[in-house]
């Protein structure tokens, strides 16, 4: 069974390769649990509620045009909807590289962190709207 080292992910956000700008990403799938719990059986019962799902990535910040804030920002700014992309290697899309997928909105963004001396590394989370993120093989 090969194991995976990840060396060249793809991550995009709103149409921008932001691969050699990221130096750690995070796909979180979570449905709420619904407690069904009732008096005819001997323990908790759930079901699957609405999803949660959430794109996690660390910038490497750069302020140039075209760059990681210029294009963060307004997507913050203006409260508007874009899509992130994810896959773990580059190389096409199939069923050991899957590719996955979401329309998501920025509702924090802090563009600045880090000490003296220390790359200005920015953790940002691109939670999905409506239908959470999917997962396409081809």
């Amino acid at each position: 069974m090969a194991k995976l080292v990840l060396k060249d992910a793809v991550i995009t956000i709103n149409g921008v390769d932001f691969s050699d700008h990221i130096s750690q990403v995070e796909i979180n799938m979570k449905k709420a649990a619904i407690d069904t719990t009732n008096f005819s059986g001997g323990g908790k019962e759930q079901v699957a509620g609405l999803k949660d799902d959430e794109f996690g990535v660390t910038f490497q910040q750069d302020f140039d045009a075209a760059s990681v804030d210029s294009v963060l920002y307004p997507l913050y700014d203006t409260e508007v909807e874009f899509p992130v992309t994810v896959k773990a290697r580059n190389a096409p899309t199939s069923a050991s590289n899957p590719i996955y997928s979401g329309t998501c909105i920025l509702l924090e963004y802090s563009p600045l962190n880090g000490k003296v001396g220390d790359l200005s590394e920015i953790k940002v989370k691109f939670p999905s709207q409506r239908s959470g993120i999917a997962r396409a093989v081809a």
